[in-house]
């Protein structure tokens, strides 16, 4: 069998590795003492799950391919300065009606490096820009970053501006929810556990902060309730990376025996994913009330089956880290 990491063939050989398991637990070892990240692992194409190819002979397998992230850190530190870029870069244009030529010129390196350190980090997390969607938004991030880059030189008039800061906006949305998610990648077991055990604390709360949504929406403030929407629902989103994470710490963190009256733990996270995708498409048709309504109700609901799910897990996590 063939180990690669990064596309880079592995030279050394494989010795007292019986099964994919053990081969997994030993390249996951010298990634985390390299000070590195695994973000996945594939076999022969398919990824590389647990409860099923753990025992597996590496007989059976031709191909073990590793991905693995460098410089987690500074990834994690640049996208809060992207974000802070984006905050500065609205507030310089919010209300004006043209550029100067030096504000023009450093705006067109700012996007260029916007979109360069986005490239980055999408090669690291291995996101697909040309088919994420910020939530609210119908424009692809990618679609974004060439809108951007094409109109960053062309900002004369206030309607020009106008539909830039548009942009902006869907941008800022997208590198919000992408900062949570990277900043969980990089946490420790106590942080994780302490984040699952919020989580499950806040959730009254969060269900009030999708009915405040809807109620924004109906009051056409669509603007404060696209931004907190994706607040809250970067707090599930968080949420959901953690769990990643928390396999990696906890390797023998098994979801697949999360069950609750015949329903698994896989199930009701894809339960809630596309109650989530649903909101999205929703908004993208402009359907408000559509929209509203899934966010009120269906939501809050997910939520709520979704909570004995967490205890289950937090309940594993915590036999295992003992």
């Amino acid at each position: 069998m063939e180990i690669f990491v990064n596309e880079q063939k592995l030279e050394s050989v494989i010795e007292n590795e019986k099964n994919l398991g053990e081969v997994f637990d030993a390249v996951r070892r010298w990634v985390e003492t390299n000070g590195k990240f695994l973000l996945s692992c594939v076999v022969d194409g398919e990824e590389f799950t647990q409860n099923t190819m753990r025992d597996s002979s590496i007989s059976n397998a031709s191909k073990m391919e590793f991905f693995v992230g460098e410089e987690l850190d500074i990834l994690i530190s640049s996208l809060h300065e992207l974000d802070s870029y984006v905050d500065k870069v609205g507030t310089t244009l919010l209300g004006r009606d043209s550029l100067t030529e030096k504000e023009s010129k450093e705006l067109t390196d700012g996007i260029g490096w916007i979109r360069s350190l986005l490239e980055s980090a999408g090669k690291l997390l291995k996101l697909k820009y040309d088919q994420i969607k910020p939530m609210g938004t119908g424009s692809t991030v990618s679609e974004i970053l060439d809108e951007l880059s094409r109109n960053s030189s062309k900002l004369d008039g206030t309607t020009a501006i106008e539909e830039f800061l548009e942009y902006l906006r869907d941008l800022k949305l997208f590198v919000m929810d992408l900062v949570a998610r990277a900043s969980v990648l990089d946490l420790e077991l106590p942080t994780l556990r302490e984040i699952l055990d919020t989580f499950i604390k806040a959730v009254p709360a969060l269900k009030e902060s999708f009915v405040k949504v809807n109620e924004y929406y109906q009051a056409g403030k669509d603007e404060v309730a696209t931004h907190l929407l994706t607040q809250s629902v970067s707090q599930i989103n968080v949420l959901l990376t953690s769990f990643i994470t928390l396999r990696q710490k906890l390797p023998g963190m098994d979801f697949s025996k999360i069950q609750i009256a015949e329903r698994t733990f896989e199930e009701k996270t894809n339960d809630l994913n596309d109650t989530l995708a649903s909101v999205a498409l929703a908004l993208e048709e402009k359907d408000i009330i559509r929209a509203g309504d899934i966010i009120e109700y269906e939501i809050p609901a997910v939520l709520d089956e979704f909570l004995p799910f967490l205890e289950k897990v937090k309940e594993q996590a915590d036999s295992l880290a003992v």
